[in-house]
């Protein structure tokens, strides 16, 4: 009799715990081990911990790895069009261990913010090992004779967002940089 072999760790875990509410759905009780698994299957892996010195980026950061992992086409077009960052180049950082989306994404958006290029925002942070945070490499980055870049991160969180047709609650922070994006758009008029 042939066995049928599933592929991959996480389709035997998906059949295993369809087959758990399946017995339940039965009526059929569960060894307290098989229980147990199922519900440390259930539980996600905690992500990536962005540092980068504002809790509000910091979640969003998280939530652009989810948006990544699902539309990785759309992401790089995004990071391409509106960072500066080609897709190889992007495709490449992701590649790299301890690089995730979201900091693909705030490496890139970051140097347009800092008027400077990806590569060199990606090597200040990758300078800085394990043990470096977001916020260090921005505050290397900025100097003292750049404007503060969170405001502009905020704002091109909020145009990916809408880019992306994705709900975004601000925080009171982009509803400011949103309201003083707007009244300078007014006075260009």
């Amino acid at each position: 009799m042939a066995r049928f072999r599933f592929p991959h760790a996480t389709y035997r875990r998906i059949l295993f715990v369809t087959l758990c509410l399946a017995a339940c759905g039965a009526g059929i009780p569960l060894p307290l081990a098989a229980q147990a698994r199922a519900t440390a299957t259930a539980t996600p892996e905690p992500g990536p911990r962005y540092d980068t010195g504002d809790a509000w980026i910091d979640g969003r950061l998280a939530d652009i790895d989810r948006y990544a992992r699902a539309y990785p086409e759309s992401f790089a077009a995004e990071v391409e069009r509106y960072a500066g960052a080609s897709r190889a180049y992007v495709r490449g950082l992701l590649a790299q261990p301890g690089w995730n989306p979201g900091d693909a994404w705030y490496a890139c958006f970051l140097a347009r913010a800092l008027d400077t290029d990806c590569r060199s925002v990606v090597r200040a942070r990758a300078r800085l090992g394990r043990a470096g945070s977001w916020a260090q490499a921005t505050s290397a980055l900025r100097g003292e004779d750049k404007p503060d870049p969170y405001p502009a991160l905020r704002l091109a969180l909020a145009d990916s967002y809408r880019r992306w047709d994705r709900s975004l609650q601000p925080d009171a922070a982009l509803r400011r940089a949103l309201q003083q994006r707007q009244r300078a758009a007014g006075e260009g008029r």
